[in-house]
C-alpha cells in the first residue's frame, strides 16, 4: 500500500529497502510471498519529475561520456523507465575474483526471467576455438507498469514516495533507526535495512553515512571499483552476405534493441580460452549486416577500398551479383576494475542536505586492447573463412581521447568480497561488519563482464530475500 509521512510515525518494519528498481521490487516481491512486511522508500514520484531528477546531479572528472543526472531516474520502477531491455546472465569465467560463482546465481534464474517477462533461454555456440555465438532475450517489462498497482494494493508491500533516506543511527554495529525526509524530518526503526538505490547512489548514501557514524570501517573502499560498460562503434567492412549468413545464422532469438541494427545481426563473445590466451576481459560484439543493391554501388565501393584496397577479383564481382553488404561491428565489453576510478562525495548538496558526488573516471589500455583483439580475432576469422574483410575504428586506437557512446550500466562501487580491506559487502551482501545493513544491485559486482546487468541484479536480490528468508537471521 502507498503510505505517508503520519503512517510511519511509531512504526517499526521488519525490512526497509531504500529504492523501488528492479533490486528493490523484486526483493520486497518475494518478501510478499513470505507475508514478511516491508517498507520501500522512493526518494522519486510515481512518475517522472524534475525536482527528483536534480538530485542525480554530480560532476565527472575524467572522459565518462554523460550527464550523470540523465543516465538513471528517481522515480518508481528507476531506471526500467528507460532501459533497452538486453538481457543475459553472466558466464561461468565472470565470477573469477567474486566470493560466490555462477552457480550460487542459477536456482534464482527462473524466478527472475519471469520477473522480465523472457524466456530463460541463453544459448551459445562455438564458431572456433576464440569466438562463440551468443544469444540475448529482450524485455519489455517496465516496473512501474508492471508492479505500481500491485504494491499499491500489497498488504505485506508498504511504499512511501518522495522521502529520502538521509542518514542512520547505529548502535553496537547494528542500524537502530533509519533517518528519513519528505515535507518533514522523522526516524523509524527497522530490523534490516537494505539499500538498493542502484550503481551511483548506493556509494554515494553509504560514504554519507559514515561521515555520520565512525562505527563504518574507513578501510571499507566505498565507491571505489567503479565500472561501466563501453559501447562503441569499433569497426567496419564489407562481406559475402550469402556467405556470412551461412556460417553465423543461427535458431538463436533475434538481437533487438533501441538502435536499428540492420537486417541481420549476430553477437559474437570470446571463449575463456581467449581470454586466458591474450589477457583480455569479456566482450560482445554485435556483427550487423546491411545488403545493399546497385543504388549504393558507390557506398559498396568506397567502403571495400578503405578496408581492402587489395581485395581479390572474387570480391570485387559480388558488387554485380548484389550479394556485396556493409558491416558495422559495435560493441559493449568489460571495463577493467580499477580501485582509481571512484566515487566520492563533493562539497555541494541536494535539497534534502546530502553531498552529490564527483565521478572519477577513466579507460585503461587494457579495456580498450580488449577492443582491438575482438577486432583482429573477427577479422581473422573472416580472412580464414573467405567472408570478407573488416577493420577497426581509430577510435579504440586512441586511449587519451576514448570515450564511450553509452553511460547508463553503473557497475561497482561497493563491491563484494571475502576481505573488508579490498570490498565492501559479504558473499550475502552485508556490509562488513555492520550486523544488519545490506546493499543489493549492481554496485556490488567486483567485476561486470560484458552482460547487461538487469537479470543479474534481479537474481542477486532473490538470492538476498532467501538469505534474509531461512538463513541465521530472524525476521
Amino acid at each position: 500500500m502507498i503510505i505517508q509521512d503520519d503512517d510511519l510515525l511509531n512504526k517499526k518494519y521488519k525490512i526497509v529497502i531504500c529504492g523501488s528498481g528492479p533490486a528493490g521490487i523484486s526483493l520486497a516481491l518475494e518478501l510478499e510471498k513470505k507475508e514478511i512486511e516491508c517498507l520501500i522508500v522512493e526518494a522519486g514520484n510515481e512518475l517522472y519529475s524534475n525536482l527528483a531528477q536534480n538530485r542525480y546531479k554530480g560532476e565527472v572528472i575524467g572522459n565518462f561520456p554523460s550527464d550523470l543526472s540523465v543516465t538513471r531516474l528517481s522515480q518508481f520502477g528507476g531506471t526500467t523507465g528507460h532501459w533497452g531491455g538486453t538481457c543475459r546472465t553472466l558466464d561461468n569465467y565472470d565470477f573469477k575474483n567474486w566470493p560466490v560463482k555462477k552457480e550460487n546465481l542459477d536456482p534464482f534464474l527462473k524466478q527472475s526471467c519471469k520477473i522480465l517477462e523472457i524466456p530463460n533461454k541463453f544459448q551459445e555456440k562455438k564458431i572456433n576455438k576464440n569466438l562463440k555465438i551468443i544469444e540475448f532475450q529482450d524485455s519489455s517489462v517496465r516496473f512501474y507498469e508492471k508492479y505500481f498497482e500491485h504494491i499499491k494494493n500489497s498488504k505485506f508491500i508498504n511504499l512511501i514516495l518522495n522521502c529520502a533516506i538521509y542518514n542512520i543511527k547505529m548502535n553496537n554495529q547494528t542500524v537502530d533507526k533509519i533517518v528519513l525526509k519528505s515535507k518533514k524530518t522523522f526516524s523509524i526503526k527497522t530490523n534490516f535495512l537494505v539499500l538498493a538505490c542502484g550503481g551511483i547512489e548506493n556509494s554515494r548514501l553509504l560514504l554519507w553515512f559514515r561521515e555520520n557514524n565512525p562505527s563504518i570501517s574507513k578501510k571499507l573502499p566505498i565507491g571505489n571499483y567503479w565500472m561501466e560498460h563501453p559501447f562503441k562503434t569499433i569497426g567496419s567492412g564489407v562481406g559475402n552476405f550469402n556467405l556470412i549468413k551461412k556460417n553465423l545464422e543461427n535458431d538463436f532469438e533475434k538481437f533487438k534493441n533501441y538502435r536499428n541494427w540492420g537486417n541481420f545481426t549476430v553477437s559474437i563473445s570470446p571463449t575463456e580460452k581467449l581470454i586466458k590466451k591474450k589477457n583480455i576481459l569479456n566482450s560482445s560484439i554485435f556483427l550487423t549486416i546491411h545488403d545493399r543493391d546497385n543504388n549504393s554501388l558507390k557506398n559498396n565501393i568506397k567502403d571495400l577500398l578503405c578496408v581492402a584496397p587489395k581485395l581479390s577479383k572474387k570480391m570485387v564481382s559480388l558488387f554485380n551479383k548484389k550479394l556485396l553488404c556493409g558491416m558495422t561491428v559495435s560493441s559493449s565489453w568489460e571495463q577493467e576494475s580499477e580501485y582509481k576510478n571512484q566515487i566520492i562525495l563533493s562539497s555541494s548538496k541536494d535539497r534534502m542536505g546530502v553531498p552529490r558526488i564527483k565521478l572519477k573516471y577513466n579507460i585503461s589500455k587494457k579495456t580498450l586492447e580488449t577492443a582491438k583483439e575482438m577486432i583482429n580475432q573477427i577479422g581473422l576469422y573472416f580472412i580464414k573463412e573467405d567472408l570478407g574483410r573488416i577493420a577497426g575504428d581509430q577510435a579504440i586506437y586512441d586511449i587519451k581521447n576514448f570515450i564511450s557512446d553509452a553511460g547508463y550500466h553503473h557497475i561497482g562501487g561497493t563491491i563484494m568480497g571475502e576481505n573488508k580491506n579490498n570490498s565492501v559487502v559479504d558473499k550475502n551482501l552485508k556490509v562488513h561488519d555492520i550486523n544488519n545493513l545490506y546493499i543489493c544491485g549492481s554496485s556490488i559486482f567486483p567485476s561486470s563482464g560484458h552482460a547487461n546487468p538487469t537479470l543479474s541484479i534481479i537474481q542477486f536480490s532473490l538470492r538476498l530475500a532467501d538469505h534474509l528468508i531461512g538463513g541465521d537471521n530472524t525476521i
